[in-house]
């Protein structure tokens, strides 16, 4: 007896292989890393609500970015720009007004007396 293969058939083995391969990405995978920080003399202002956030460097950027990560074990200071060295975590199942990473302190690299320079923000300006 011949075997056939219907085009409908072929469809639906198709979008079963799919939907298992992107079911098998997940955020489970998610490896803890370090990484190096500058943190800015000033926090970020304008927010309309509580949450404090970092003007932050990432290594390798010469750009300040607002990031409203906390910063466990980190005892931060107005006026001085931080060097800093930190392991980034994911939270699982972070609540609704929680943000998804968490940076720990490993190492202070430097604590310097300085201004910034950081951009002005402006109330209710977009996250970058």
């Amino acid at each position: 007896m011949k075997t056939r293969f219907y085009p409908p058939m072929i469809l639906f083995a198709s979008i079963c292989a799919a939907l298992l391969l992107c079911s098998a990405c997940s955020d489970d995978d998610f490896e803890p890393y370090t990484q190096t920080l500058t943190i800015a003399s000033e926090q970020v202002s304008g927010i309309d609500y509580e949450a404090s956030a970092f003007w932050v460097k990432k290594e390798g950027s010469n750009t300040w970015e607002r990031d409203y990560t906390p910063i466990s074990n980190f005892d931060y200071e107005p006026g001085y720009e931080y060097r800093i060295l930190v392991r980034v975590d994911k939270i699982k199942n972070p609540g609704i007004d929680q943000y998804p990473y968490l940076y720990t302190l490993i190492k202070l690299i430097s604590k310097e007396k300085k201004d910034s320079g950081v951009p002005p923000a402006a109330p209710n300006t977009p996250l970058p």
